[in-house]
């Protein structure tokens, strides 16, 4: 099977172009750390305002996670959203599942915890957790709430860089408030029940790649990648196959804790043809 090197510029202003190298680290990271990367997403829990300009000065597109779907009990905001009920754990996390059906859930989340983020000056967000309402799962219902909350996000800050992490049950609905989409997974991934890593068969990994250039070419959107390991071996290989792709990619650890000063161990450059 043949993988298309393909280049996405996005539509509009957003070119995916400006935005290689990319990264994620959700420890806190310092401004020589970002300096090599055009964007980087990352936990604004952990930044003031001045630190997030600080960021912003080299130059870097600094994008904040936020999560939609489920919540972390370190959150400052978790005792108000709690006191709404939640709708189970994730295992996996440990975090809670959020009931955006509620007005009163909604409103802490809009009115209150991405203007707090929208505060500190990021340049825009990363929307996690959105598969906490895929087809497959127990609350499959709320995808209607979700597609809300991501629409209405995008009529508050029009301006911002909105990505939207996996979701893609929802790109029919979404696609017109989001810049990006971002998948995981793609040439490797990491088993919770035996806490591994492992690379993907060819196999495997050429199926979960069609879905990367399939879902940009039918919505027209730019798709960036991550995938993960610990091992120089695995990092190596991970990167040989993306790097046939043409299609801007991370790779980094489980907790996605780590940014390399030197994006070219762990991150592409796509270039202008």
């Amino acid at each position: 099977m043949c993988i298309a090197c393909n280049t996405y510029s996005g539509i509009g202003d957003y070119s995916i172009l400006d935005k290689t190298p990319f990264g994620v680290c959700y420890s806190k990271v310092s401004p020589e750390q970002v300096q090599g990367y055009k964007l980087v997403i990352i936990e604004p829990d952990f930044y003031t305002k001045a630190e997030i300009q600080a960021l912003k000065a080299t130059g870097t597109s600094i994008i904040a996670y936020t999560t939609l779907g489920e919540v972390d009990s370190n959150r400052w905001y978790f005792p108000l959203l709690e006191q709404q009920g939640f709708l189970g754990v994730n295992k996996n996390w440990g975090s809670s599942y959020i009931d955006i059906s509620k007005k009163e859930v909604q409103s802490i989340l809009l009115d209150r915890v991405i203007p707090e983020i929208m505060g500190k000056g990021v340049d825009g967000l990363f929307l996690d957790t959105i598969d906490a309402v895929a087809p497959y799962g127990e609350r499959r219902d709320l995808a209607p709430y979700m597609v809300e909350l991501i629409t209405k996000i995008r009529t508050l800050y029009p301006t911002a860089t909105v990505i939207q992490n996996a979701g893609l049950f929802l790109l029919e609905e979404t696609r017109s408030s989001l810049d990006a989409v971002l998948l995981e997974d793609v040439a490797s991934g990491y088993s919770f029940e035996n806490e591994m890593y492992y690379v993907k068969n060819l196999s495997d990994f050429h199926e979960r790649y069609e879905l990367v250039t399939s879902t940009s070419k039918k919505y027209d959107i730019p798709v960036f990648i991550i995938d993960f390991a610990e091992s120089n071996s695995g990092i190596s290989e991970i990167k040989s196959r993306l790097d046939t792709t043409g299609t801007p990619y991370f790779i980094s650890n489980i907790q996605l804790s780590q940014l390399p000063r030197v994006p070219g161990k762990v991150a592409n450059t796509i270039r202008r043809e």
